[in-house]
């Protein structure tokens, strides 16, 4: 089975057009400077590890039509009926595909804004009735219907704008933190900015200016709102209230004591990967949350990819686990994590997409020792 890293930070300029991404480069310079903020510490529960299989099991997997050849996968969603919304940066398309893997449609940003041939999608969502929205990280944004017709298009969201999810009638989109305050702004379905939710900026800046996490995945949608990750979170958190929100700590986190030092891009990098940094957060479900981690430390990356996994009910159902993953989340949905297998390999030795891996979520139901 084939091993696919999630899209980082490291990717970002091949994502965006020059011309938006050196406005967004600009903004990231003059905005390295420390920012004072309070910043609560919420008690954790521990999140004890378990085996992964104790919490996923390989349902089936999904071959995508080869009549349509995607170039890489780079983003994914699931709506609420299985259907697969593949982002493809590499061939600048997005393509739904039926939960059986058959192709339904395809969309292209520059068909609603002719005069931006070069809209590369980072990302890709179902936003409910049959409408799906790309965006460019920093960029443009296109809302498509049902049918596959142009509902909205703006040619720049927000030039800070780095993953959205959409809950209601209303689309949160999370941004790179500039300086200054920090919201999470809510838009309509017609592209209009609504409303702006203040939340805490990170309390490690550098760090979060040099790695945006898992290309569009840091902010996820549920039944009760919109939870958002920084680089350095422990736990998700809430747009809207966390309070009597209970905040989980997996077994392999460690708290960073300082931000990312100025220095040469080698010691920098390496004190980076020195502690877990937090790359995504998940909808499992309406109320399940899965949070993600990489650089894990050496006893916990010894056990396979080095990505952890934090899963956590936002109503208590169950009590919070952890656990070393052997696969590399790429979208959740319907009770199912996904994740990207090998390339299948039609008839002729020719090598086709990659298939599609659904893994069943199991919610622990039995305490632990260490939950007592």
């Amino acid at each position: 089975m084939s091993q696919h890293p999630p899209a980082t930070v490291l990717e970002l300029g091949y994502a965006m057009s020059s011309s938006v991404s050196q406005c967004m480069v600009l903004v990231l310079i003059t905005a390295a400077v420390a920012v004072a903020g309070c910043h609560s510490e919420t008690p954790a529960t521990p999140s004890p590890a378990v085996p992964f299989e104790d919490l996923f099991v390989l349902e089936d997997s999904v071959r995508l039509d080869p009549s349509i050849l995607i170039g890489r996968i780079w983003f994914l969603d699931v709506s609420e009926t299985g259907r697969l919304l593949i982002t493809d940066d590499r061939a600048r398309s997005v393509h739904e595909f039926s939960p059986s893997g058959d192709h339904v449609r395809s969309y292209s940003g520059p068909v609603c804004l002719p005069d931006d041939a070069g809209f590369v999608p980072w990302s890709s969502r179902f936003i409910g009735d049959g409408r799906i929205m790309t965006m460019q990280a920093g960029g443009p944004a296109v809302i498509f219907d049902a049918d596959g017709n142009c509902l909205a298009a703006r040619r720049v969201l927000t030039t800070t704008a780095k993953a959205f999810c959409a809950h209601g009638d209303s689309i949160f989109v999370q941004q790179v933190y500039a300086g200054g305050s920090a919201t999470i702004g809510a838009y309509s379905s017609a592209l209009l900015e609504v409303a702006g939710f203040p939340i805490d900026p990170p309390r490690l800046v550098s760090l979060n200016q040099g790695n945006l996490g898992q290309a569009g995945c840091t902010i996820a949608c549920f039944d009760d709102g919109a939870y958002y990750v920084y680089a350095e979170s422990m736990d998700a958190t809430p747009v809207r209230s966390s309070s009597g929100k209970r905040q989980h700590k997996p077994a392999f986190f460690r708290r960073r004591p300082r931000d990312r030092p100025m220095g040469p891009p080698q010691k920098r990098n390496a004190l980076q990967r020195a502690y877990p940094s937090t790359i995504a957060v998940f909808s499992i479900d309406g109320s399940t949350r899965m949070v993600v981690y990489a650089d894990l430390g050496k006893e916990w990356s010894a056990q396979g990819t080095g990505i952890g996994l934090s899963i956590a009910s936002n109503i208590d159902q169950f009590p919070g686990r952890s656990t070393v993953s052997p696969v590399w989340p790429q979208a959740a949905g319907n009770g199912f994590l996904y994740a990207v297998g090998d390339h299948e390999v039609l008839p002729g030795g020719d090598v086709g997409n990659p298939v599609i891996l659904r893994y069943r979520f199991t919610p622990p139901r039995t305490p632990l020792e260490a939950d007592q």
